[in-house]
């Protein structure tokens, strides 16, 4: 750990669902950005995943922890005899955890994969939920 920079240690300890450090192992993952969307009866999550198709991705949700994970395929080079000059968009597994402080719809999460955009809605259980109340 002492040859990773602080920014990097700061990113793994404010990304993990529950806030603790967990060393990685294994095979090294990468991150989707996404934003997490809250509206007054639901949340939404957007993750970019270019070039990733429903079939790729996989969600979850446990223990109030929405995971997204899969593997981007890797672009290959558009001829036999061409060669990589840069290569900067990953390609690999990628895995990320949103961790809800408060209780869900389990049963009605949706999710959709449009354009390489992937789409999260997460219902707010009802007693979470603002309610008007009439004062007689």
């Amino acid at each position: 750990m002492r040859n990773q920079s602080m920014p990097v240690l700061f990113d793994r300890f404010f990304s993990e669902p529950d806030g603790r450090f967990v060393p990685r192992t294994g095979p090294r993952t990468t991150q989707p950005a996404i934003d997490l969307i809250e509206a007054s009866d639901h949340y939404e999550v957007v993750a970019d995943l270019p070039g990733v198709t429903r079939e790729q991705v996989e969600v979850e949700f446990e223990d109030g922890v929405l995971s997204l994970r899969g593997t981007r395929p890797v672009a290959e080079t558009p001829d036999s005899d061409a060669r990589w000059a840069r290569r900067e968009r990953r390609s690999g597994d990628f895995s990320r955890a949103i961790a809800f402080r408060e209780e869900v719809e389990v049963a009605a999460i949706e999710a959709s994969v449009k354009d390489g955009v992937l789409r999260v809605r997460v219902p707010k259980a009802e007693r979470r939920k603002p309610r008007q109340v009439t004062v007689n």
